[in-house]
């Protein structure tokens, strides 16, 4: 059936699909978005680059491994398949975390990635430069605490989550992607048992003030991107109809700026 609006995007995208699963749909398909158990929305977009390289896969080098250990390929992952990995802590007293460094320009940047609970329900994501963090729940699905960053967790299905943090970073710099075990009190140093962790997929960390859909990248260095979605006439009475609807406007006082909403 032909779309009541005309859509583009030069270039394959992910979504979250009824059934929960992350699903890749191709070239100037739209998309249909079930996160958080929703409904079902189109997704719109703006142009987003994964900057991680090995974004599946943190048994590779790249990854840096510190007190701890990556045992591939452990559970099934949210795309549906037997291909995401598990953080295992050692029995060192001290952080155990896994880890990478980008490069990247001045701008506001999004770290985020899919995690579900093991023996252990808690972790720290650390903004790109690793002073920053938001620490999430994975029990219940909540941000614990934010300490220099916005947190935000979704859930996907199967126990998954998808955790994401954004900060605004006003130099050049490395910036990180670090995702962190906790124990049962939400510490990060303590003294692991050497089998312990959480099953972790699809990290992502991309320039802009908010995290959007995951971008896989399989090893290029330069990113890989996911080209905008551009819709129009979307407005046509064959999307809304004539005898109900919302419209929102959000307006200030030019001398007080004073903001009020208006919905109607």
């Amino acid at each position: 059936k032909p779309l009541p609006f005309d859509f583009t995007r030069a270039s394959s995208a992910t979504v979250v699909n009824k059934a929960g699963l992350i699903e890749t749909v191709g070239s100037g398909e739209p998309r249909i978005d079930f996160s958080n158990n929703a409904k079902g929305a189109l997704l719109l977009e703006p142009q987003r680059t994964n900057l991680i390289t090995y974004s599946e896969d943190f048994s590779d080098a790249s990854w840096t491994k510190s007190n701890s250990s990556i045992t591939s390929n452990s559970v099934i992952s949210p795309d549906g398949t037997l291909n995401a990995d598990k953080l295992i802590e050692n029995t060192s007293n001290a952080s155990h975390q896994v880890y990478k460094t980008v490069i990247t320009n001045s701008g506001d940047y999004s770290n985020s990635i899919f995690v579900k609970s093991a023996e252990r329900s808690k972790v720290r994501i650390n903004s790109g430069s690793n002073s920053d963090r938001v620490d999430f729940d994975l029990s219940n699905g909540t941000v614990i605490s934010e300490v220099g960053a916005t947190g935000n967790i979704v859930s996907i299905s199967n126990g998954w989550y998808k955790c994401d943090i954004s900060w605004n970073t006003v130099t050049v710099s490395a910036q990180y992607f670090l995702i962190s075990l906790l124990d049962d009190s939400g510490t990060q140093s303590y003294t692991g048992n050497g089998t312990s962790g959480v099953y972790i997929y699809g990290a992502q960390l991309e320039q802009g003030s908010y995290a959007t859909s995951y971008i896989p990248n399989f090893g290029n260095s330069a990113g890989a991107t996911r080209i905008a979605d551009v819709c129009n006439n979307g407005g046509n009475d064959q999307v809304i109809n004539s005898t109900e609807g919302v419209l929102y406007v959000n307006l200030s006082d030019i001398k007080s700026q004073n903001f009020d909403s208006i919905i109607i």
